[in-house]
Parts: C-alpha cells; structure tokens; sequence
C-alpha cells in the first residue's frame, strides 16, 4: 500500500492472479482517505460542498503499456473511518505467455503529489487448473464411500485372502467357513444329547413291558 499527504491518501490495487492468453480482465485501484483536517489553503483541497477531501487523479498501467486514467475526483473525509473511491478499468492480457505487470498511482494535481506506483503482477498461462481423477479411490473401498469392502458384504472371491480374519488365522475364507460349520453342528449336537438320552430311556421303558 502507497501512500501521500503524511498517510492520510492511501492507494490499494487488486488485479486477478492469473488469466488466458488475449483474456479480458479487471484491475481494480482503491483510494483512501484518512485525514481528519484539511487546512483551507491546501492546493489539493476539493471546492464548493465536498470541501473536505482531496482532489486526486488516479492513473493504471497494465501489460504492454495499455494505460487507463480516472480523475480528478474528490476522495472526502468521513467522521468514521475512511473515505474511498473506487477505480475499476479493464485490459487485456497479451497473447503470449508470461508474468506481466500491473500499477496504479495516486497522483493530488494541485500539488503535484504522488502516492507511487502500487504494483500486482498477472500470469498469462495456457495451462487449465489440474482435474481430480476420478479413479484415484480408496483401493479398501468398493463404492468409493470410505467402507472397507470386506464389511459390505460385496467382496469378491478374490479379495476373500485379504480379509482381517483369513490375514489373522493364516487362512482362506473357503476353510474358515468350513471350520465355522462343523463348529456350529457340534454345538447343535451338544444341545440335542440330553433329548437323544430321554429318548433312548423312553426306548427301553416300552421294551421292558
């Protein structure tokens, strides 16, 4: 940030980062006025009602020498805290690639004073911004919502070796199934064995009348 008169004209300048080669674009220049007093034989004080401020001529450069001028005009004082105006041109970026430069300067032609040049610099690029892969997914996941595969349900056959419990045992899912199964039909037998024993007990109670 520029600045003239003690810090009381202060000049900003916005441009965009970076833009198409031949692409249109916007700068933007931002003077503020910050005084409290003006006194009546200032050479840069505005006239008639709008007395309180200062005259100022606000003059942009952009890439290749295009230059745009606005003013003068009367940026006023305000009770709380500043007044501004506002200066927005538009240029053209060049054709070929490169960082180009961008200034603004403030410039009271009563007295001559000038802020100096306020400086941004645009990129002229051919590049477009980077696209997200669409293939980049979580290799765990089969849906891409951050479920592992394996607690879905939908894995494959081939993925049954990767799973936690076969890593965990040493073994395919095709054994542990077997394993789960016969474990389940002993347990079912052991449930059965005291009605087998009534029954057996039934058995030889009608063969003994």
């Amino acid at each position: 940030m520029t600045q003239a008169k003690g810090g009381n004209i202060t000049l900003e300048l916005d441009a965009p980062q970076s833009v198409q080669p031949g692409q249109s674009f916007e700068a933007t220049a931002r003077v503020h006025n910050g005084g409290l007093y003006i006194n009546p034989w200032e050479p840069d004080r505005c006239t008639g009602e709008a007395s309180g401020g200062y005259m100022v001529r606000v003059d942009l450069e952009g890439p290749e020498g295009q230059t745009r001028t606005q003013g003068p005009m009367c940026v006023r004082m305000v009770n709380v805290g500043t007044g501004t105006e506002e200066v927005t041109k538009t240029f053209s970026a060049p054709e070929s690639p490169g960082e180009y430069e961008v200034s603004a300067n403030a410039v009271l032609p009563g007295s001559g004073t000038e802020t100096g040049d306020e400086t941004e610099y645009v990129v002229v690029s051919n590049s477009e911004p980077a696209e997200p892969d669409p293939d980049n997914s979580d290799d765990d996941s089969d849906d891409g919502n951050g479920i592992p595969a394996w607690l879905t349900g939908n894995n494959s056959d081939d993925d049954d070796d990767s799973s936690p419990a076969a890593q965990f045992f040493g073994l395919d899912m095709a054994r542990i199934k077997l394993y789960a199964g016969l474990l389940g039909l002993l347990l079912a037998l052991w449930a059965l064995s005291p009605y087998a024993s009534l029954a057996a007990a039934g058995a030889d109670a009608l063969g003994g009348r």
